[in-house]
């Protein structure tokens, strides 16, 4: 196994552990579900989360050599999978005890770590593609990082229902015109 191979194994643990969060939260709601109030753009969150640790994941293949060699560009690396973690536990209510489970409430309770654990990403992102992978600062991933950030910033600043519900929409937007773009990009 390369050293690369090696190190790829922490990360998707990490993912893993993220990404069992949000599944065995969404098992809970589902076996739950009787004292369970719905909140549509709770669910948007949740999927945002699971949708963003399996990018990431998918996103890492050819990262593995640029963090390799030094201890500190890993432990960096590491970061995002670790946020992405916390954003799943923080959105993702406790299912345990008795009585009614508002996901409305728990989304408002939670939202300004939920985004700011999120917001953190593409901070992450676009300093790791800079400085440990050598990327141009200027590359096509820059303004869609800086309108996320930007945006998940404001869903900590502002706490209004209408906004929030406008916010997950754009989100969800902004995710699948940047996976459909990235996708169709050569190399």
């Amino acid at each position: 196994m390369s050293t690369p191979e090696y190190l790829s194994v922490l990360v998707s643990i990490i993912i893993g552990l993220g990404i069992s969060q949000v599944l065995s939260g969404v098992a809970n709601l589902l076996v739950d579900r009787a004292r369970v109030r719905f909140y549509w753009v709770w669910a948007v969150a949740v999927a945002m989360v699971f949708l963003a640790s399996v990018q990431f994941w998918w996103s890492t293949f050819s990262v593995g050599s640029a963090v390799a060699g030094n201890f500190f560009s890993f432990i960096f690396f590491l970061l995002t999978p670790i946020v992405l973690y916390l954003a799943a536990v923080v959105i993702l209510p406790d299912f345990e005890g008795e009585g009614e489970i508002d996901l409305k409430s728990h989304f408002f309770a939670n939202h300004r770590w939920y985004f700011g654990f999120l917001a953190a990403v593409p901070l992450l992102n676009a300093t790791r593609a800079v400085a440990v992978s050598g990327d141009p600062l200027l590359a096509p991933e820059r303004p869609y990082e800086a309108v996320f950030f930007a945006l998940l910033v404001s869903g900590i600043v502002i706490d209004r229902e209408g906004w929030q519900k406008m916010l997950a929409v754009a989100l969800v937007a902004l995710f699948v015109t940047f996976i459909v773009v990235a996708g169709l990009r050569p190399g």
